[in-house]
């Protein structure tokens, strides 16, 4: 397969993570479309900084661990991220977390790189999906790792599958995708446990102390 047509095919996927997010959004009644309010926004704020230093061990050397570096990015992204869903569990804040981060990462480090950007918004639509359809915003245990588990598949499967060899052009052996995969899901899946004990107790001091 040439260049082109390897392009081509990832635009493709491109377009049609971006049709079926717009789809989505379209589709969801006003009713359950609920506006974010200051406190919100701020809160989200704040999560997608905090989202940049989970992942700051990954970036600064943790990466270069052979074989077990997924978890020291997804278990603290994943628990960071399910916090912070808890406490916003509205429509549309899991995406203004994740791509916010995503853009945030970007502008304080090699600058604004489009490429990236369907790494964050197909978890994103996927979760928000999942959420919608499930009617619980992280409110349950079961739940969160259930969101742990989907951001794992679609973040590594998409990574390895599509972004790897379309984008960065590197090939991956099928046993080695298939471990990560696992890697990145049984992480991701310890850090939505993680979050999900530690949102119990922030949520309180929100709620009650109005942090």
């Amino acid at each position: 397969m040439n260049t082109s047509s390897e392009l081509i095919i990832y635009a493709g996927i491109v377009l049609f993570a971006l049709i079926t997010g717009i789809t989505l959004y379209a589709g969801i009644s006003k009713r359950l479309i609920r506006s974010f309010t200051t406190y919100d926004l701020v809160t989200i704020s704040l999560f997608i900084t905090l989202l940049y230093i989970a992942i700051l061990p990954f970036k600064l050397g943790f990466s270069k661990f052979p074989f077990i570096h997924s978890f020291f990015f997804s278990i603290p992204y994943s628990a960071i991220l399910i916090i912070g869903i808890r406490l916003v569990p509205k429509p549309g804040a899991t995406t203004l977390l994740i791509l916010g981060n995503t853009i945030f990462a970007q502008i304080l480090s090699r600058g604004i790189n489009p490429l990236w950007w369907p790494y964050a918004i197909l978890p994103s639509f996927a979760l928000e999906l999942y959420f919608i359809l499930t009617r619980n915003y992280v409110g349950t245990l079961l739940n969160a790792l259930g969101a742990g588990v989907l951001r794992g598949v679609v973040v590594y499967l998409y990574f390895y599958l599509f972004a790897g060899p379309f984008i960065w052009h590197k090939h991956y052996a099928g046993w080695y995708i298939t471990f990560q995969v696992v890697q990145g899901v049984i992480a991701s899946a310890i850090g939505a446990w993680i979050g999900f004990k530690l949102s119990k107790i922030i949520e309180k001091a929100y709620v009650y102390g109005r942090v």
